[in-house]
């Protein structure tokens, strides 16, 4: 092969391999608050990410893993930090043609960056549900800071709403305890949880949190984590 075709055929690869992914569009205007005296109440599941698209610095490369069917086109993302002071929720559109594939969600209207890079791993939650913010749903698109292959967990961050245990179940395995978090200001949430990527195929994964207090059971809550196109 000509030298000069060859050469045409590498800058070619690189700049497909280079290519940038679908892009999500803000629907609206960008939201965000910070606040010193909170007391925040909300839903049990706070943040739901993969174990690479945690605290701050991640908010500049976050992108959605398998981003649902047409008819699922918006999704709302929810940021809360772990001592209450920042939070932000926006609707994002995405791209007609992106079912299935990997959508960057652009974080850059936030005039906060600074301040959020400096949230470390267990100080930051982040979720993306699927439909807009003025609906309420328990399906959640599992969130990534570098898609280049499948995560090899997926962190759930819970507000245990005073539970002195919680557990994590998913298909037929049994329950797995989570993690405390064991220092710091606990506002939002106070537990972790580390569910390991299923492996196999599968385009959902069913979830259930367990809590107790001092040995009593808590209402549990169900969460469907979509894993693939097709969900």
């Amino acid at each position: 092969m000509p030298t000069l075709a060859l050469l045409t055929l590498l800058l070619a690869s690189t700049t497909a391999l280079a290519a940038p992914p679908h892009v999500a569009r803000l629907v609206g205007n960008f939201h965000e608050t910070e606040a010193v005296d909170v007391n925040v109440s909300g839903s049990v599941i706070v943040g739901v990410a993969s174990a690479s698209a945690v605290g701050g610095k991640a908010v500049q490369s976050l992108q959605l893993l398998h981003a649902p069917s047409p008819d699922k086109r918006q999704v709302c993302l929810t940021l809360q930090s772990r001592d209450g002071v920042y939070y932000s929720r926006n609707t994002f559109e995405l791209p007609a043609g992106s079912a299935g594939s990997v959508v960057r969600i652009p974080y850059d209207r936030s005039s906060r960056l600074d301040r959020l890079a400096r949230y470390g791993g267990d100080e930051l939650a982040m979720r993306a549900t699927a439909g807009s913010c003025e609906t309420s749903s328990n399906q959640y698109y599992v969130l990534e800071a570098a898609a280049a292959k499948p995560p090899e967990s997926i962190r759930v961050f819970v507000n245990s709403f005073g539970a002195t245990d919680v557990f994590h179940s998913s298909g037929r395995g049994k329950s797995s305890a989570c993690t405390p978090v064991g220092e710091g200001r606990r506002t939002a949430f106070d537990y972790w949880c580390e569910i390991p990527w299923p492996r196999g195929g599968g385009n959902k994964l069913a979830v259930e949190i367990q809590r107790e207090r001092f040995g009593r059971d808590m209402p549990p809550v169900s969460l469907t984590l979509f894993l693939k196109s097709g969900s």
